[in-house]
């Protein structure tokens, strides 16, 4: 009897060790986390060449018509309707074009975007914003609060943590080699203050 409720009792200790055991994980993991900032993934990616792919560097509008990253049809549909825009990225630059793609041009309504079209003037100065004179790798970026555009205005650059942003649009992806410049992929479309 005595040996029974022995085992009884060293059971009963067992049991209560052990459901006060997840409690005590819980609350050591709550700590270390609470101790430790939260690590997100970064959501701008460096342009990575797939091997066996590598190829010699072309100017920057036959590099958008023909890349392995994404779609830029809407964008080089507007770049050669803005008064032949995309002749002067096929020119020896260097440029540096922040370049949305065509998913990004699909976040403006379809009214809007038919409605700019139809305003080659302004198209010409939403797609002036998204060009810079000059080289600028995302490593030099990241080190700039603003870039001067091709139509005069100033484009901010911020980074949050190892993302980094145009206006308040992530840069996808940085840094695609171009012969004569460099291009980023824009998640959406940078709007500057239109001209009346």
């Amino acid at each position: 009897m005595a040996t029974l409720n022995r085992k009884k009792i060293q059971i009963l200790s067992l049991v209560a060790l052990l459901s006060a055991l997840p409690l005590t994980i819980t609350q050591e993991a709550k700590a270390e986390s609470e101790a430790k900032p939260l690590l997100i993934a970064a959501k701008t990616e460096q342009f990575k060449m797939k091997q066996g792919f590598e190829r010699k560097p072309k100017d920057i509008i036959n590099t958008l018509t023909d890349n392995e990253v994404t779609a830029f049809h809407i964008f080089l549909d507007g770049l050669e309707q803005a008064f032949s825009l995309d002749n002067t990225l096929k020119n020896k630059g260097p440029f540096t074009v922040f370049a949305p793609s065509d998913k990004a041009f699909k976040t403006i309504p379809a009214d809007d975007r038919k409605s700019l079209w139809a305003n080659k003037k302004r198209l010409k100065e939403v797609l002036q914003y998204h060009i810079v004179s000059g080289k600028f790798d995302a490593k030099a970026l990241a080190m700039m609060s603003s870039v001067k555009t091709l139509d005069g205005r100033e484009l901010k650059l911020s980074k949050k943590g190892d993302d980094l942003y145009a206006d308040t649009i992530l840069v996808k992806t940085t840094d695609i080699p171009c012969s004569n410049g460099v291009i980023h992929v824009l998640d959406g479309v940078v709007m500057p203050q239109l001209s009346k």
